[in-house]
């Protein structure tokens, strides 16, 4: 026996969604919209940095910030991305022998694509760590700030060992601070060394160093 009335007839041949059909679109946007977003702020302790740095703006405490946060929001986004593939894919439709409502070809190939591309934009965000130094290093020699300083009479080299660095973008937002130090003609942070060396003659080198690299969160020794 068909249950079909005539409008459901009619909005089945239309392809237009019933309640059922809206509440599963309200499903995949959720979980499409919401496993992306976590892939983003998972990786806001790389990128954020790197964009408070393209506008002149410290990136002091950023880093941390996010980074405490890291393994939260990557889980997070898979786990909305599995619910997503679960709501493409593995879903019961509303309605089985005898629907009412049965997803058009084309929306259900829509859904699809919009899965496998947040599931490209998860991994892109959450792998964005593992190469963001060269990102990171292009957008601070775009901006001059690699060009080297004439090293004013007096400064001297002073080396630290930096702990708490988590990529390399963090020494690059850790080194563009250094370098606004007064007194400093010449600051440079390496990730893969934790180590930091600045030019300068001021005798209070040392605090200020410490000062800027707590402001990351970061622990600066001297060597």
């Amino acid at each position: 026996m068909d249950c079909c009335t005539n409008k459901d007839k009619s909005d089945r041949r239309a392809g237009t969604p019933g309640p059922e059909g809206h509440r599963g679109e309200q499903s995949e946007r959720l979980t499409l919209g919401g496993s992306v977003l976590a892939a983003v702020l998972s990786s806001a302790c790389c990128w954020l940095p790197l964009l408070l740095l393209a506008f002149g703006a410290s990136a002091a405490g950023v880093s941390a910030f996010f980074e405490r946060w890291r393994l939260v929001f990557v889980v997070v986004a898979v786990a909305m991305l599995g619910a997503g593939f679960y709501v493409v894919y593995f879903r019961k439709a509303a309605y089985v022998a005898g629907s009412c409502e049965a997803a058009p070809r084309p929306r259900r190939v829509f859904s699809q694509a919009m899965l496998w591309m947040a599931a490209l934009l998860v991994a892109a965000f959450a792998l964005f760590p593992n190469y963001a130094g060269a990102f990171a290093r292009t957008l601070y020699s775009s901006r001059g700030a690699d060009t080297p300083h004439a090293v004013v009479a007096g400064a001297a080299l002073h080396r630290f060992r930096i702990e708490g660095m988590t990529c390399e973008s963090c020494a690059v937002a850790l080194e563009a601070d250094l370098g606004k130090l007064d007194g400093v003609s010449s600051a440079r942070a390496d990730y893969a060394s934790k180590m930091a060396e600045v030019y300068s003659a001021r005798a209070d080198i040392e605090s200020q160093v410490r000062a800027v690299a707590q402001k990351h969160g970061y622990r600066a020794s001297p060597e």
